[in-house]
């Protein structure tokens, strides 16, 4: 083992030395490094062997150099499908609350509906995310720099449904108040809202102190729309109180199980449904 991280700390030198990779990025290619050869050293080889190999897969200082600035040039296609969407929401949001003011409705209800949907809809574009994610790594796996500029966008996006949300809760309680004369009642509403934010502060949370790889983030974005979903259209069939929809329960299970096989299939290696393998 002392060999073993000497060789580590001697190629690191090398990778600062050779190219400006930066120290995010020199921590994210030694984990790949030293699982690799944990993986190698378990199949038989020694560890000098499975270092030497291993540093043979993940390719010299300037090969690696030039594919991180290649992907930094390019943006993930779901990744742009989802930053449109969330813009399109969110201007299709306002049009039909300004029509639904027009016929009636307070504004501080609309408000409350804009921003309670536009922060549960955030949840499900975030778990569209890792939905893709599981899709395209069963063919073949993504690669540090990807899954980093992923890592950064759900963090925002994350936040972004955390604020909305929290907004929304409170115009809730205050419009409740001047409707029913209570802020709060537990309601299946309220309990389903409260339960969204909870789960909203733990991603955000588990994001910033970086306690879980990209690949976990994602495979949590997913029960996060089960969460949504239990919240946003389950609490619909018991009440009918500011319905937002009114999916049947066939619907909301086939939902659920979706995700949920979704949230397994990730679970498997990368590239394992992938017909041919080098």
């Amino acid at each position: 083992m002392p060999k073993l991280e000497q060789l580590i700390s001697d190629w690191r030198k090398t990778m600062a030395n050779g190219q400006r990779l930066g120290k995010d990025r020199l921590e994210e290619l030694e984990t790949h490094l030293r699982e690799t050869v944990e993986q190698l050293v378990h199949t038989g080889m020694s560890e000098a062997d499975a270092f030497q190999t291993a540093v043979a897969q993940l390719g010299s200082s300037p090969a690696i150099s030039s594919e991180f600035k290649k992907l930094d040039q390019r943006t993930w296609l779901p990744l742009k499908i989802v930053i449109g969407m969330e813009v399109v929401l969110a201007v299709a949001m306002a049009a039909l609350l300004a029509w639904r003011m027009i016929r009636g409705t307070t504004l501080l209800l609309a408000a409350h509906v804009f921003t309670v949907t536009l922060g549960y809809a955030t949840v499900f574009l975030i778990g569209g995310l890792g939905i893709c994610y599981v899709c395209q790594r069963c063919f073949s796996d993504f690669s540090l720099t990807r899954q980093r500029s992923i890592s950064r966008l759900t963090f925002p996006l994350g936040a972004f449904a955390v604020f909305m949300t929290a907004i929304g809760i409170g115009l809730g309680m205050i419009w409740a108040k001047g409707a029913w004369d209570r802020y709060w009642a537990w309601d299946v509403k309220e309990t389903g809202g409260a339960c969204v934010f909870g789960w909203l502060v733990l991603f955000t949370a588990i994001h910033w102190w970086r306690r879980m790889s990209t690949r976990g983030l994602l495979l949590l974005s997913i029960f996060g729309n089960i969460v949504v979903s239990l919240a946003w259209f389950g609490a619909n069939l018991l009440t009918d109180v500011h319905s937002y929809g009114t999916p049947n329960d066939f619907m909301l299970t086939l939902n659920i199980g979706a995700n949920l096989i979704f949230f397994l299939v990730g679970l498997a290696p990368a590239g394992c449904l992938r017909l041919s393998k080098a």
